[in-house]
């Protein structure tokens, strides 16, 4: 890496216990895959890939056990849309896919725009978000993902 180059990080891995139900449920939301192995798969979103790994190999590969699941929130991956129609959209079709809409598409409570939230169903939380280009974290998401 080049000197005060930031450095790449634009690959998300899940390790899932279900991973041929994971897989599905992605495919179902209709997000390209671009690699599918027995134990590993990839989709492609804009600026990011979500890759799926059974989770006891991700604790064997990381040299770390494998996490426990309370249920409950721990982290949400923010998809952002271009408008504030897609969050309603895409909430549906997350509906369509199998997943659970934990908060209908509203009017933001903490920014200016619009949002929804879903579990996936090994219950990994996804925020759906809109928000105006003027936003900082907007701006700096567009950015990182080499968008004008």
């Amino acid at each position: 890496m080049a000197s005060g180059q930031l450095p790449l990080a634009n690959i998300l891995t899940l390790g899932v216990r279900d991973f041929g139900g994971q897989r599905d449920f992605y495919r179902r939301l209709g997000w390209p895959q671009v690699f599918d192995g027995d134990d590993f798969a990839v989709f492609e979103l804009r600026g990011l890939l979500l890759a799926l790994f059974p989770v006891d190999k991700l604790a064997i590969d990381s040299r770390a056990e494998p996490g426990t699941s309370d249920g409950g929130i721990r982290f949400s991956i923010i998809i952002q849309t271009d408008g504030p129609d897609e969050v309603d959209e895409l909430a549906d079709r997350v509906r369509q896919a199998g997943g659970t809409i934990t908060k209908d598409p509203v009017d933001a409570e903490f920014f200016s725009g619009r949002d929804a939230y879903f579990a996936d169903p090994e219950g990994n939380y996804w925020e759906i978000a809109w928000a105006s280009e003027d936003n900082p974290v907007t701006t700096a998401a567009r950015r990182a993902a080499g968008l004008p």
